[in-house]
């Protein structure tokens, strides 16, 4: 099962894009389709340039790049102007003058600060708004009273065709097309206003964000918002009587004593940066590229070591999705799935997209698919980490991304199950704790097992299990109580091993949560399926499970975190008579050479034989990824041989 004896069946495969390019090192201006040079600060400037134009509505016939300003007998470009409607490009007809900077600069940057946009601002007498980005995001109203122009610091500016900036409805918000720099600009803002350390400022983000959720699903009239003067008070009160209801609901997740913690200023900042948004209509790769922003800068020191790339999560979550009947995944309790490592969620939000795609297929809409999903959700879905931090991270990514929140769990997942808490019993063995009456006498039940074979049978209760383990020789698991459990303790051994490395047990753990029969998806360093001195462990594996399919990941799929080499493994759990039955059949292998980041993390992306680079139909660059193209591989190659339904 090395990398050498794998084939690769990507050969043929082709991309149906549309005929853009750009070369390297350019990027396409969205205002006038001509191509510039791709730097930070050029990021920032067609961000907001896209912003204005697929949120706020305003034409690029209306808006220009680097347009002179004259200001005395100098000129000097603004970055981007938009023009009152169908207006002459000159200035005296500018509107709105935006400044774009990287996001490393601030505000009182004597050179590139927000002291710029109020020189252009002065020099432009009709125009009427200002926006500034950086670091932060700082939006200005011209006012005239008495002749004299003054600027006032607002919190949006108003959409096309309006004058002021009314209250948000349903129907007035947008996706988000950069949320990652979104929630950048905020947390920094957080950290730096409010004074608290960085774990505190994420915890206020969160509830906002919660906040903000619950207003899009539950409220008819949108409540999460800041008008221009508006007292802080009232957006205040506003956002708290929508707290008090989210920490009804989500009990398990917010003490019914917490507040919000934010003073005026950075609350009102945050609503203003997040108001214009629907959060829960976002596309969910922009919503998990964000999330995972602000979790890896605020949990692992900006090391994001528990992230598997949404790229591989969605993979394995298609290829064993393709495994099960459509209607046993869309039907509630019909198919149960655990990520007994669960970090953020990732794998468990690949799957909620994967039932939203199927919903939508079937004519679910709005309501009827939010409710569905959710119910799906609450009933199927299951996860576990042993840190209560990203216990909490991954309830709020399941909320954003349809529910099932209530059923991430804290605990160790290697630990006899008699040691879980309540919550845990209760959440992952609703059925069995039933059976015994209570928790208590389910506990005392669990606590009598000691035979691996004993502990597998009272805990098989899940169709799928999906996940990426801790793994790495630094981190032994040398308990004797926790090694007990595993029969890869002492299998071929001439004596107990006295530790393993986690994802070891993990293999095996993961396996007993299974019913036979049963799928598991699990990522694990190629040491475990190329490293003679684990020859023993492979033949266990062999004899407990079929393997379905085995995808060497790029050497780039972790870095920069890691280099270590990493397959997908998917495997069926064996019933009891197949136990050690040595059989013929074919394995589905893969080697995919593209991921969509290089080493260093930064984005690759397709190019043509001339080395330009492919574009889609909005413009955007096509990241270089193979790992969808395995997934579509896999489902032709797994119906060829009658292993779908």
């Amino acid at each position: 099962m090395g990398r050498r004896e794998k084939q690769l069946t990507l050969l043929g495969t082709t991309l149906k894009t549309e005929e853009m390019s750009i070369p390297p090192g350019k990027i396409k201006c969205v205002v006038t389709g001509k191509l510039r040079k791709d730097t930070p600060e050029e990021r920032v400037r067609q961000e907001i340039a896209r912003e204005l134009i697929e949120v706020y509505g305003y034409s690029p016939q209306d808006m220009d790049v680097e347009f002179p300003i004259k200001m005395g007998r100098a000129k000097k470009r603004a970055d981007l102007v938009v023009f009152y409607e169908g207006k002459p490009h000159k200035q005296e007809n500018i509107y709105i003058i935006v400044e774009a900077k990287r996001e490393d600069i601030k505000p009182s940057d004597k050179k590139e600060g927000i002291a710029q946009l109020e020189s252009y601002l002065s020099a432009c007498m009709n125009a009427k708004f200002g926006i500034w980005v950086g670091s932060e995001r700082i939006v200005y109203q011209v006012i005239k009273k008495k002749g004299i122009r003054k600027l006032v610091q607002i919190p949006d500016i108003p959409k096309k065709g309006e004058t002021t900036i009314p209250k948000p409805t349903h129907g007035t918000l947008r996706p988000a097309t950069n949320l990652k720099s979104v929630f950048r600009r905020i947390h920094n803002y957080i950290h730096a206003n409010q004074g608290l350390p960085k774990d505190q400022a994420f915890e206020e983000l969160l509830k906002l964000i919660f906040i903000k959720v619950y207003d899009e699903h539950f409220n008819p009239s949108l409540k999460f918002y800041v008008l221009p003067n508006e007292d802080p008070k009232d957006v205040r009160d506003r956002l708290e009587e929508i707290f008090e209801k989210v920490k009804r609901k989500y009990q398990y997740i917010f003490d019914e004593n917490e507040s919000l913690k934010l003073n005026d200023r950075v609350l009102i900042y945050v609503v203003s940066e997040l108001q214009r948004f629907s959060l829960v209509n976002t596309d969910i790769d922009v919503k998990g590229e964000a999330y995972e922003e602000i979790v890896g800068s605020n949990l692992r020191g900006d090391r994001g070591e528990f992230f598997t790339p949404r790229t591989v999560c969605r993979m394995t979550a298609e290829m064993i999705l393709t495994l099960f009947r459509e209607e046993d995944i869309m039907n509630p309790g019909g198919v149960r799935i655990l990520d007994p490592a669960v970090g953020t969620g990732g794998f468990l939000i690949a799957i909620i997209h994967h039932l939203k795609k199927l919903l939508e297929s079937k004519g679910y809409r709005y309501d009827l698919l939010r409710d569905t999903l959710a119910e799906i959700a609450r009933a199927n879905l299951f996860g576990i980490d042993f840190n209560p931090l990203l216990v909490k991270a991954a309830q709020m990514n399941m909320v954003m991304h349809g529910d099932g929140s209530s059923n991430i769990v804290h605990a160790n997942s290697l630990e006899h199950p008699s040691k879980w808490s309540d919550e845990v019993l209760r959440t992952l063995f609703p059925e069995d704790v039933k059976k015994f009456g209570s928790i208590e006498k389910f506990r005392k039940y669990l606590a009598t097992l000691e035979k691996p074979e004993e502990i597998e049978s009272a805990i098989s209760r899940f169709d799928i299990v999906i996940t990426n383990p801790p793994f790495g020789s630094k981190l032994p698991i040398d308990n004797p109580e926790i090694l007990s459990q595993y029969e890869i303790t002492t299998f071929e051994a001439t004596s107990p091993r006295s530790s393993l490395p986690p994802e070891q047990l993990f293999i095996e753990r993961t396996l007993q949560f299974l019913k036979p029969g049963g799928i598991l998806g699990i990522v694990l360093p190629d040491s475990i399926l190329s490293n003679p001195g684990l020859t023993w462990l492979r033949k266990w594996i062999l004899q407990k499970a079929r393997i379905i399919a085995s995808i060497d990941l790029p050497t780039e799929t972790f870095e920069p975190h890691t280099g270590t080499q990493t397959s997908v493994l998917i495997l069926q759990k064996k019933y009891p008579h197949e136990v050690g039955r040595d059989e013929e059949y074919e394995i589905f292998m893969a080697i995919p050479e593209k991921v969509g980041h290089d080493r260093r993390g930064n984005d690759i992306y397709k190019t043509t034989p001339d080395g330009k680079i492919l574009l889609d139909e909005r413009g955007n660059p096509i990241k270089d990824d193979d790992l969808p193209i395995v997934a579509e591989l896999f489902k032709k190659w797994a119906k060829a041989r009658g292993l779908t339904p």
